[in-house]
């Protein structure tokens, strides 16, 4: 979960975390900065946004304390949330308490899925453009692997592409050619495309 920005939501979560402070002492019993100084804290910040709005000739001044007030609010919410982390480090649950959450890691890659609507879009003497779709399941592509196989023989990497498009240069004629793309990333390989055949 991460730390709001908006001065809104950072004095709503201060709210939360002096309530929760207070409700949760047996879980919470001594944290950096009490629920009163975090209530006092809160009402600095709301009395020089009052003050700022109703002294329109030293708006910039106004401002300035609001802005100090607010990031000192700040500091001392996010001392407590990581003093409130560690505390219930064996039941992260509780932090909702405090109106937070535990901290996510970054999920894992997956694998791509199957390439889609692969097909010829063009063919010439000694050349043929594929174009195909990327996978709607698994992790992001990173990379795409054309094969090649000339009629019933093995298949063979052909070329690599970034884009969903490739063309094909050089290839054989008078032969059946069978052509499929793979996704790939960091994950793995995904499986195969359908099979598209042309013979130039």
């Amino acid at each position: 979960m991460e730390f709001p920005r908006a001065e809104a939501e950072i004095m709503a979560l201060a709210v939360l975390v002096a309530q929760g402070l207070e409700e949760a002492a047996d879980d919470f019993p001594s944290p950096p900065i009490s629920a009163a100084e975090l209530k006092a804290k809160l009402e600095r910040v709301q009395r020089a946004s009052t003050g700022a709005v109703a002294a329109e000739s030293a708006l910039g001044e106004q401002h300035d304390e609001k802005d100090e007030a607010l990031k000192d609010l700040g500091g001392s919410l996010q001392t407590d949330l990581k003093y409130a982390e560690y505390a219930v480090r064996d039941d992260p649950e509780k932090l909702k308490r405090l109106g937070w959450n535990v901290r996510r890691g970054p999920s894992a890659l997956e694998p791509p899925g199957e390439v889609r609507n692969i097909k010829i879009e063009a063919e010439g003497d000694t050349w043929v453009i594929l174009t195909w779709k990327p996978p709607v399941e698994g992790g992001a592509p990173g990379v795409y692997r054309i094969q090649r196989r000339q009629g019933a023989g093995p298949w063979e990497d052909i070329g690599i592409s970034i884009d969903t498009k490739e063309l094909c240069s050089d290839q054989p004629r008078g032969v059946e050619l069978n052509y499929r793309v793979f996704a790939v990333n960091k994950a793995g390989t995904g499986q195969p495309s359908a099979t598209v055949t042309v013979e130039l």
